[in-house]
């Protein structure tokens, strides 16, 4: 028996050692951390054009926070959707896109949604006969490596 104990604590004593030191160089390792800056900007989006381009270049990881209401227009009545950016949205309604060729997204009541890619935020009125401007509020949390200390 106590030959099993002393092989036992032949074997374990390496093994635990081995154990520790390799726990405690996985603690002492950097990691690239992310570095979470947020900035704020106002628009107000003229329901008669487009689309605004807010001059807002994004990038993958990046958060987009929208807040903003829509207009009170009449309509749209059934033969003015098809001239609608987005026909199956309310008339008025702020809407949004992340490339000139994209497609919108309703943006009402508020919209946050996270960056997959390089993009270009716009902005626009879901309107054709409306007149007004939408007071727009936008959120970026910009999410960039952290500068190497």
């Amino acid at each position: 028996m106590a030959e099993i104990i002393s092989a036992m604590r032949l074997v374990l004593a390496p093994t635990l050692a081995l154990l520790l030191a390799s726990t405690t160089f996985a603690q002492n390792r950097k990691s690239p951390s992310i570095e979470q800056v947020s900035e704020d900007y106002s628009f107000n989006i003229k329901a008669g054009r487009v689309w605004t381009d807010t001059g807002i270049d994004l990038n993958g990881g990046d958060r987009v926070h929208i807040y903003g209401a829509d207009l009170d227009c009449a309509g749209p009545y059934p033969g003015e959707k098809a001239h609608l950016p987005l026909p199956s949205a309310p008339g008025g309604a702020l809407l949004v896109k992340l490339e000139p060729e994209a497609n919108p997204i309703a943006a009402v009541p508020d919209a946050d949604f996270p960056v997959n890619v390089p993009s270009h935020l716009y902005l626009g009125v879901n309107a054709w006969r409306c007149r007004g401007t939408l007071p727009v509020r936008v959120h970026v949390d910009w999410h960039k490596p952290a500068p190497d200390q």
